[in-house]
């Protein structure tokens, strides 16, 4: 009887009433970039002013959010008062389940949205429009959210496929990939198994002859990661993979790693500063002889990486860097081969209105031992079909928004919008 007496604050419904006409008295940010329905929450919560510039809200809501281990998202919204409310401050954390619909998502937000901005309504004077509902959990939900009683014992498995087929009078082509997953992730262990097929195959009809291309790549991969504290982390990962592209018949690796985070495991979702050392021991069949006129060979590489990734106020930005040596090949080792290469992205408010965003890498390339001996054909180069040798990659991609004008953003108008749901293919 106490247990049904116990009233549980799990879910709190916070019920606005709707806005009058002209403008209310809590302008609010959300600060998200993915994955967020704002249509739907002006349409739901239309108590506050909803903004496009974040200098000019009283409340400024950061949205991150981060893997679980079972294949859904925990999301962490960091209210962050501004102006006036500017000593108020508030973060929560909630988690969707990996099979939770577009719906699930947006509710869920809501509802939380809803929950943090209550405080900042009470003091902003309109409590007479919140509505606070807590909901007592029955015995048997208890026991179906009990981590205790869980028959998977954290483990989360997946398996998909997928295939296309596209064509016209001169080429046609195909591609088919396969993928499985088996995870396990608790606060000390993480456990990740994988495996992925992909075959793609292109023809094209020239006039003179037909021209046919075609790759495929097979990988299973293993992690194991023990937290050591804080800040620490150790673990190990395996591999067993295959690519036409790469010249790999079959590639066998293993190695260990051990990784520190100069701030706490628990902050990553608003800042992250780690450094990662391993050592990986290959073995390498290759299909055609090598540059180096091998058919297989071991290798023991080790590498460094380190990895800064920040989400504040200003905006979100990463940077990383890592390189990578042979240990063995000295013939080679010592002087040309390694790989170097840096990672950055960027997406930050310079002032009122302007916003920036980049997306750039650059890798050094000294460590291709698996190039084939014979040339590649013209066909081969033009439709990279086979890795070719260079000393360095790169991409860069980069632009700017300039907002001007009303800084609300209060309407929702659906008509002739082309339809509510987005759909993206990958």
């Amino acid at each position: 009887m106490k247990r049904l007496l116990v009233l549980l604050p799990a879910l709190l419904l916070v019920n606005f009433a709707a806005a009058q006409s002209g403008q209310g008295s809590l302008r609010v940010f959300l600060d998200c970039s993915f994955n967020c329905d704002t249509n739907f929450l002006k349409e739901e919560l239309p108590v506050v002013d909803w903004l496009n510039e974040a200098t000019q809200a009283d409340v400024h809501i950061l949205h991150t959010r981060e893997t679980t281990g079972s294949g859904g998202d925990r999301v962490t919204l960091a209210f962050l008062g501004r102006r006036s409310y500017a000593a108020m401050g508030d973060t929560l954390s909630y988690a969707t389940s990996g099979d939770a619909t577009s719906d699930d998502e947006r509710r869920a937000l809501l509802k939380h949205v809803s929950i943090g901005l209550t405080r900042y309504l009470a003091r902003a004077g309109m409590s007479d429009r919140i509505n606070v509902t807590a909901v007592q959990r029955t015995e048997t939900e208890e026991k179906a959210n009990s981590i205790e009683d869980d028959p998977w014992n954290y483990w989360v498995f997946s398996v998909g496929g997928s295939g296309n087929l596209n064509g016209q009078a001169s080429s046609k082509s195909l591609r088919r990939s396969g993928n499985l997953s088996a995870n396990r992730t608790t606060e000390e262990l993480k456990i990740r198994f994988s495996g992925n097929l992909n075959y793609n195959r292109s023809e094209f009809d020239t006039g003179d002859d037909t021209i046919v291309s075609s790759t495929r790549s097979e990988s299973l991969f293993g992690q194991v990661v023990k937290s050591m504290g804080g800040q620490w982390a150790l673990g190990g990962t395996a591999r067993v993979s295959a690519s036409s592209f790469q010249n790999t018949k079959l590639q066998m690796e293993f190695g260990p790693a051990i990784e520190y985070d100069f701030f706490p495991y628990s902050e990553s979702t608003r800042r992250l500063l780690t450094v990662e050392y391993g050592i990986k021991i290959q073995q390498r069949d290759y299909e055609e002889l090598t540059i180096f006129a091998l058919e297989q060979e071991t290798i023991l590489r080790h590498y460094l990486e380190a990895s800064l990734s920040l989400s504040q106020k200003w905006g979100s930005a990463s940077l990383s860097a890592d390189f990578g040596h042979l240990l063995t090949n000295f013939d080679r080792s010592l002087t040309e081969s390694y790989n170097f290469g840096l990672f950055g992205s960027a997406r930050v408010r310079l002032f009122k209105g302007f916003s920036f965003n980049t997306f750039a890498s650059y890798n050094r390339i000294r460590d291709q031992l698996d190039l084939r001996a014979n040339s590649a054909s013209k066909e081969e180069i033009l439709l990279r079909a086979v890795q070719l040798p260079t000393g360095y990659s790169y991409f860069i991609n980069f632009g700017f928004t300039y907002r001007f004008g009303s800084i609300f953003n209060n309407v929702v108008n659906p008509r002739m919008g082309g339809g509510g749901g987005q759909v993206f293919f990958f």
